[in-house]
């Protein structure tokens, strides 16, 4: 009888403290313009100064452009999701920096995660969870519909960028490509550069769920920031 009774108690305290564990959530503003950035990046060009990182101790990637994030953002700024710290815990490299963060919900039984997450950046890190924190959860979208449609567009641009590997490019063969590859994204395409190495590819999208059209840089031509005439897509931190 005391048993049973200590086990109710249990099962109550153990359910009044889940109750109690605070979701991530955020807070838009209605009064901003918003607007989503679909952010690519370059892992091996990441890896060529963060070579500890445990994303960095496995080439090649499926491809050599992977997934950061699809963010939220403002026409000027961006808002941020919001997570109690003791259910957003960072850790050490070694021991995955964001896996204490609380899975996407339903997002690893998914089809759509097992089918594109090689497409993902930091898998080895849990980024998907610090990604889904900070930026996922200020979207009307729930997790498996973020990630598939994230993923999707990704493995596209990825898959169409891909012939570049390892070859010193310019703006020509870019633009040559995605007229080819991906005609919806021309004049939505923007790189960044470090050095002559490219780092990210981006592209901004139409509110909406799920995002709207792709948005054209002002001048209406494919956008190359900072990168230099020549540039380079490494498959590898060694190339």
């Amino acid at each position: 009888m005391f048993k049973n009774i200590f086990n109710l108690i249990l099962f109550y305290i153990t359910f009044q403290v889940t109750s109690l564990i605070a979701e991530p959530s955020c807070s838009l503003d209605s009064g901003k313009e918003k607007l989503y950035r679909l952010d690519l990046t370059v892992p091996a060009t990441f890896c060529k100064k963060q070579g500890n990182d445990p994303s960095c101790k496995t080439f090649p990637k499926k491809s050599i452009l992977q997934l950061h994030g699809l963010w939220p953002n403002y026409t000027k700024g961006f808002p941020e999701g919001n997570c109690d710290p003791s259910e957003c815990k960072n850790q050490s490299e070694k021991l995955g920096k964001f896996c204490k963060y609380p899975e996407p919900k339903d997002l690893y039984t998914s089809h759509e995660w097992k089918s594109l997450s090689d497409f993902m950046a930091g898998k080895e890190k849990c980024l998907e969870r610090h990604e889904w924190v900070k930026h996922g959860i200020c979207s009307p979208l729930e997790p498996v519909a973020y990630f598939k449609w994230a993923l999707e567009n990704a493995r596209d641009i990825s898959k169409a960028f891909d012939s570049l590997a390892d070859k010193n490019v310019g703006k020509e063969e870019v633009n040559a490509i995605v007229e080819k590859k991906l005609p919806k994204l021309t004049g939505a395409i923007r790189l960044s550069c470090k050095g002559n190495n490219v780092s990210s590819v981006y592209v901004l999208y139409e509110w909406g769920n799920p995002p709207g059209n792709p948005i054209k840089t002002k001048g209406g031509q494919n956008g190359f920031g900072n990168c230099p005439k020549i540039f380079f897509f490494p498959s590898s931190p060694s190339e």
